[in-house]
């Protein structure tokens, strides 16, 4: 079984007990490869960032959990938020849990990865009961029977003596297609690194049902390119699944058994999909206003040779019809203000948001701790602009050194620049 160390976003966690200093090198070489995105290394310590989930080491688990308030850490605090973090995700779209109760959720003893690779074998188990897609693939080869196209000049070249055979291009309908390939790997990946024995048996068992599916090799394109149909569509969740356990997967070539697996997510990016899912489900109930939610719309903000900038709130919301319709960008932020008031940078930001979006209302939307109370503030008014007002905004460069020296004459070179037309 594997051991299970719980820590919260923004902590450290130091080299001692289970996690040896073989298993923080290990990590750190892990996130060296990924451009150090994960978390900060300090003397024998990880300082993790804002990402969230779990990362598997050898048979250690560490649980990366979310906190937005400052209770002081405990076990009930940490199984606290290991079930919001569980909740966000299902309600994302990251995982499926019909078939995990709540009780064992409450289950000290179920680790983050154990909740999220029985969602993955749930989906599996799913397409396998109601059969796996078959497909049409082309292929060639030097049969004992005349089937498909007769290639005449690869038959000739391969078969001057052996005339019993035919080289030929044909077609097979089977299972053998990418959409079951990259199921059949992410099973081989949990079943080798799974500590828990009864969901790495599960998957084996699901591997009979794949026995004639290939082994491939997996990249990230592997899933960007894949053909979705109308009968795959029932796919999507278990290849969203079988991504992250694929593309976040590192053996050890060396060892073959402190292989690392890490399944993390952005908490920003989380809390912003989580609370869009919350309002799509809030606008499908709600009868009595017409309302409309959108997620990252984009509008043109800047505008210069070769080059564009876009502006994106998270969240658009649409209240009305017609010429009555209101507008009301909604922005998440996963952070709490240290003096209960918003960042200028925020505000900032939702300024720009209102007038490129013709929104007269904008909405910092925080997660609520201790006895923060709802704020809400106006815009001052701009001084108006004359008829014919046009914005513009340019970028200038200058050279700082003159030879291996700073330049001495650098102020009038700018005020030179300015003073063009």
């Amino acid at each position: 079984m594997s051991d299970v160390i719980q820590v919260f976003e923004h902590t450290a966690l130091p080299v001692g007990g289970h996690f040896t200093s073989a298993r923080f090198d290990r990590l750190v070489r892990y996130n060296e490869r990924h451009g150090n995105q994960f978390f900060d290394v300090g003397h024998n310590r990880l300082h993790f960032r804002n990402y969230v989930g779990v990362i598997q080491v050898g048979n250690l688990t560490i649980e990366i959990l979310p906190k937005a308030d400052k209770t002081p850490e405990s076990s009930a605090q940490k199984q606290k938020w290991q079930r919001a973090l569980v909740e966000m995700l299902r309600q994302s779209g990251f995982i499926r849990l019909a078939t995990i109760s709540d009780a064992r959720l409450r289950l000290r003893s179920c680790s983050l990865l154990d909740i999220y690779f029985e969602s993955f074998l749930a989906e599996v188990e799913d397409l396998v009961h109601h059969g796996l897609v078959r497909k049409y693939r082309q292929t060639r080869g030097n049969l004992p029977a005349l089937k498909g196209r007769l290639l005449f000049q690869q038959h000739l070249s391969r078969n001057l003596v052996h005339r019993e055979r035919f080289f030929t291009e044909h077609v097979f309908y089977d299972r053998n297609n990418q959409f079951n390939q990259l199921l059949r790997v992410a099973l081989d990946v949990l079943s080798r690194v799974s500590a828990n024995p009864h969901l790495a048996a599960v998957a084996r068992s699901l591997l009979l049902s794949f026995q004639d599916v290939d082994e491939i090799v997996v990249t990230e394109r592997s899933f960007a390119q894949l053909p979705h149909t109308r009968n795959t569509e029932r796919y999507r969740r278990a290849l969203q699944l079988a991504r992250l356990i694929i593309l976040n997967y590192s053996p050890d070539v060396r060892s073959g058994r402190e292989d690392i697996l890490a399944i993390l997510f952005d908490m920003n990016s989380l809390f912003e999909r989580f609370v869009y899912a919350q309002l799509k489900h809030a606008e499908a109930r709600q009868t009595s206003h017409k309302i409309r939610f959108k997620a990252q719309t984009s509008r043109r903000f800047w505008t210069a040779d070769r080059m564009r900038k876009s502006i994106r709130p998270d969240i658009l919301a649409e209240i009305g019809g017609g010429s009555q319709c209101e507008r009301v960008v909604l922005d998440t932020k996963w952070k709490i203000p240290g003096d209960g008031r918003p960042a200028d940078s925020d505000l900032h930001q939702m300024h720009s948001y209102n007038v490129q979006f013709g929104a007269p209302r904008s909405l910092l939307l925080y997660p609520r701790v201790s006895t923060q109370t709802d704020l809400s503030g106006t815009f001052n008014r701009a001084e108006p602009p004359h008829d014919g007002f046009k914005h513009s905004c340019g970028m200038l460069f200058v050279e700082l050194f003159d030879g291996d020296k700073l330049r001495r004459d650098l102020g009038e070179h700018i005020i030179t620049k300015l003073a063009l037309p």
